[in-house]
């Protein structure tokens, strides 16, 4: 079991490093944009979708990095008297209760929207606009099931500290 846990982190870990390199890219994109706009009154729909394409990929892919590291928000004015083991008792608990339904909820309600949006190639509704709002909205089940990943990872993790 620990095996698994092990190939899901370094996948995670490895969508992290991908997912830096997207966001240098980004901050490069919009220093782009602005100078361009205030020193040549230029401006670039495509370039600006692109840049709102790199933050909803940072965004959403970025969430089970968040998960995986526990670095999400938690409230600790209840649990910081805890013991160790009752505080992985309680985050097994809410990762079976919660994130996993959760994760097949987002991954169950976004097919259908998703291959409608593959089965006409949508694109953006913007003249000169970038043409993949369909790439964009596989986003949602990707985010779903890299989630459901994290947390089978957080749970083999959290049996295994347990133990």
């Amino acid at each position: 079991m620990k095996v698994i846990s092990s190939i899901i982190n370094n996948l995670i870990d490895k969508i992290s490093i991908l997912l830096n390199s997207m966001l240098l890219i980004m901050i490069t994109s919009l220093i782009i944009i602005i100078l361009g706009r205030f020193f040549f009154a230029w401006g670039n729909i495509a370039m600006q979708e692109f840049v709102m394409y790199l933050h909803s990929t940072i965004f959403m892919i970025g969430i089970c990095y968040v998960c995986k590291e526990k670095s999400h928000v938690s409230i600790d004015i209840f649990s910081r008297n805890y013991t160790e083991s009752r505080k992985i008792k309680i985050n097994l608990l809410f990762d079976f209760i919660f994130l996993i339904p959760f994760s097949i909820f987002i991954i169950y309600i976004s097919f259908d929207m998703v291959t409608a949006s593959w089965n006409i190639l949508e694109g953006s509704g913007e003249a000169g606009g970038l043409d993949f709002v369909y790439l964009l909205k596989t986003l949602i089940p990707v985010t779903g099931f890299l989630i459901l990943l994290s947390s089978i990872s957080n749970i083999i993790d959290n049996f295994g500290r347990l133990k």
